[in-house]
């Protein structure tokens, strides 16, 4: 018996007793299926913030944020007095190795803005630097962008993002028209001039606003004309590819004691590549969790399949018999039965595969309904992780089909001949 015939045979056996065989296959298709939904999902909650890493610029960053208070033991010892300033961000830019670009920026909270048309919105006001689109990887829809001669002058001029054009000019080009920006009803407004409109960049994961509802200024304007002083709440840092950030982070804290009377209890930093070790982190933990829950449905069905292999030798002793009397031989009866018990666990995967690629789609809608932080939640599910689960269907039907085969190849055809079906 060639193996096409093995297999052609196992299935015609497997597909006598539909109900048996599908309740012997169940643990393996819960198995599978609950693994690959997990990996399909967790695979796109990486994705997702992949692409947001890439939004903010990039994997190649880091912020620097003011620390304000030290805490110890739930209670503040202490404030801080030291802050970042313009001067330091370009120290950073000239002394630090292997650093592309340094952003100091402060962003306000919202302000209220309205154009000569009567329209006005809410925005948040973000003072920036020249660098700041070529670092964040943000295009200019109409207009240019904040030069560095604007920031020098600390010119009223600003940008606006997607929007917040559209909430104050609608379809109208806003290009070189004026708009009046104020904090409160209190203060006189500022008269403003549009210079430039940026792309649509839509929201960050990492951030509580979204790119496109911003309006930004020139740092200096900003300090100026806004938070009358001359401190910046962030600064990020843009390094190159494979810096060592160890070293990068020594080098930029030594720049700041300079540069601050030998203090750096304000120095604060933060990178987006956290989250996704974060994400990395709480997936390995669902990974072992899932993964023993797999295990011992994988188990418990490797049991179910060994018992039904076991009844089918049973039912089947009388053939073995006849078959061993024309010539059959040990290893054609061992294949047979074994070829059987994989053929269930294999049954079994393809159904967990479809199951846990359905499932995981089904989760990602209802995420995305309950959660709506993302448009949509990417299902990925790699054909290696397929490859895998087949695999290992494989050698669950080999370990469990094992006894019950070598069980039916040492019948004795006498013996079997003589049972009654």
């Amino acid at each position: 018996m060639n193996l096409r015939d093995t297999i052609v045979t196992s299935i015609s056996h497997i597909v006598q007793d539909k109900l048996r065989a599908s309740l012997s296959i169940l643990g393996v298709f819960i198995g599978i299926a609950s693994v690959l939904c997990m990996i399909a999902i967790g695979d796109g909650a990486k994705q997702i913030i992949a692409a947001d890493i890439k939004k903010l610029g990039g994997p190649n960053q880091v912020r620097l944020s003011t620390i304000f208070e030290i805490w110890r033991k739930d209670r503040i010892v202490r404030h801080t007095t030291e802050r970042y300033t313009l001067q330091d961000a370009k120290a950073i830019q000239v002394e630090v190795p292997d650093v592309l670009y340094v952003l100091p920026q402060t962003i306000h909270t919202r302000h209220f803005v309205s154009s000569r048309n009567g329209r006005q919105t809410q925005a948040l006001l973000k003072g920036i630097t020249s660098d700041y689109a070529l670092a964040k990887h943000w295009e200019v829809r109409d207009g240019r962008f904040i030069s560095e001669e604007d920031v020098e002058a600390a010119k009223q001029v600003y940008i606006l993002g997607a929007n917040t054009a559209f909430e104050l000019f609608r379809e109208a080009n806003p290009i070189g028209k004026e708009v009046k920006l104020r904090n409160s009803w209190q203060r006189p407004p500022l008269r403003l001039r549009v210079i430039g409109i940026m792309e649509i960049k839509g929201n960050s994961l990492s951030t509580w606003f979204s790119f496109d509802d911003l309006i930004c200024v020139p740092l200096t304007t900003h300090h100026k004309r806004f938070s009358g002083t001359s401190y910046v709440r962030n600064i990020d840092i843009f390094f190159q590819k494979d810096t060592d950030f160890d070293r990068l982070m020594d080098s930029v804290k030594n720049v700041l004691r300079k540069k601050h009377r030998g203090k750096d209890d304000f120095i604060g930093y933060w990178r987006p590549t956290v989250n996704l070790r974060r994400l990395e982190h709480i997936q390995k933990v669902i990974k072992i969790a899932l993964g023993s829950i797999a295990g011992f449905s994988l188990f418990v069905s490797g049991i179910g399949i060994m018992n039904m292999c076991l009844v089918s030798v049973g039912e089947k002793t009388r053939e073995i018999g006849l078959r061993k009397s024309v010539g059959a031989k040990r290893i054609h009866i061992f294949y047979q039965f074994l070829t059987e018990s994989i053929c269930l666990c294999f049954c079994g995967t393809l159904l967990g595969i479809a199951g846990g690629w359905f499932a995981a789609h089904s989760m990602a809608r209802h995420a995305v309904r309950i959660v709506p932080i993302v448009p949509e939640w990417p299902v990925v599910l790699s054909w290696h992780w397929i490859l895998i689960s087949v695999i290992f269907s494989i050698f669950i039907g080999i370990g469990f089909g094992v006894y019950p085969a070598m069980q039916a190849a040492r019948l004795s055809p006498i013996d079997a001949l003589r049972t009654e079906s």
